[in-house]
């Protein structure tokens, strides 16, 4: 079912939470919902799950009104799951007994309650724990005992609060995918709340970055990776660089431009991007390759010095700063270690960078 925000705002005293917050999340999509700490993503799901009131503007599921000033229908009549942070399981209760908790609340006969519990516990891959306990069960399995929980009554949405901070960096990975599959499995409409960009990438079909309250920018993970509309929106999905430069022809988004060293290159860009404008040329680390001399002369390269490196795994990750812009932080990745103050050319691939008034 779609859940549709219209000019929501949410006030707590003098602290403004949310701003104005226009979006819709579709049918069986999975919005995510990213932002640092302070940015509104838990007072957006305190009012979509009918926690609390809205200062201005509206909420709608179906095309019916959830929220409005002054009046809120209660929780338990929007047919909204919740999956918690802290997994809120209950100690006294196995995972059966959790999982059938929403579906006695809503008399369901037993014959349709007991397959029902079967199917979902199936669905999160833990057929054969329906007799166990929370404190016998890992962070994983009660995490999923949480998911199965909120899909058990068919809801129409789903809200998931950070759903994965309390699990260790390899069960996340796990967990994306299971989440994600389970999700899509049932075809319900999901808000997916985290800090976590990989989380927010690899989930989600559409994501809403907030910031301070407001919507910097709504998109799918391409669109928001690749072409993002802000120096926020760019660096909160990944390291990224961007070069000061200026537009020396555009067509057809894609522009000629000249960075302030003289470096001379081409990106994609706006569709109403035009000659003069200066902003910024946005480089990922995959954009750049370390070369020497003789293959920089036959691509467009940037001129940099190593200040660290540090090994994470499959890679060295290399931290640069521009010859002519010191004050830049440049990031690439090489397959061995570089002293730091060593000089370095940097190949671009410009087919895949992006320049942003």
């Amino acid at each position: 079912m779609s859940l549709e925000v219209r000019s929501l705002s949410q006030q707590y005293g003098s602290v403004q939470a949310l701003r104005e917050l226009t979006l819709q999340v579709e049918d069986g999509e999975i919005l995510a919902v990213l932002g640092p700490s302070g940015s509104g993503k838990t007072t957006l799901l305190e009012l979509l799950a009918g926690l609390t009131t809205p200062s201005a503007g509206e909420i709608r599921m179906g095309g019916r009104t959830l929220s409005r000033p002054g009046y809120t229908l209660a929780p338990e009549q929007r047919n909204i799951g919740f999956v918690f942070q802290d997994f809120a399981l209950w100690p006294h209760m196995t995972v059966s007994q959790t999982v059938a908790f929403p579906l006695r609340m809503r008399r369901m006969p037993a014959p349709e309650r007991a397959a029902r519990i079967a199917e979902v516990l199936s669905l999160v891959h833990l057929e054969g724990y329906g007799e166990r306990y929370p404190h016998e069960l890992s962070g994983g399995q009660r995490q999923r005992v949480a998911i199965a929980r909120a899909l058990a009554p068919h809801p129409s949405v789903v809200l998931l609060d950070e759903p994965m901070s309390n699990l260790d960096a390899r069960l996340r990975e796990q967990m994306r995918v299971q989440i994600a599959d389970a999700l899509r499995h049932e075809r319900v409409t999901a808000v997916y709340v985290t800090h976590d960009r990989m989380e927010a990438l690899s989930v989600a079909d559409r994501i809403a970055i907030l910031d301070a309250g407001r919507l910097v920018q709504l998109g799918t993970p391409e669109e928001l990776y690749l072409r993002p509309r802000s120096a926020f929106a760019a660096g909160f999905l990944g390291p990224a660089a961007l070069v000061p430069a200026r537009v020396v022809a555009a067509t057809d988004g894609r522009v000629d431009l000249v960075t302030t060293s003289g470096v001379q290159a081409t990106a994609a860009a706006p569709l109403d991007c035009r000659y003069g404008q200066e902003g910024g040329w946005l480089v990922r680390p995959e954009h750049l390759r370390v070369v020497e001399e003789r293959e920089a002369a036959r691509s467009v390269a940037l001129r940099a010095r190593v200040r660290a490196a540090a090994y994470v795994g499959s890679h060295w990750q290399l931290a640069l700063e521009l010859k002519d812009c010191p004050d830049l932080d440049l990031v690439c990745h090489h397959a061995k270690k570089l002293e730091p103050s060593t000089e370095v050319l940097l190949s671009v691939d410009t087919e895949r960078t992006w320049f942003m008034p």
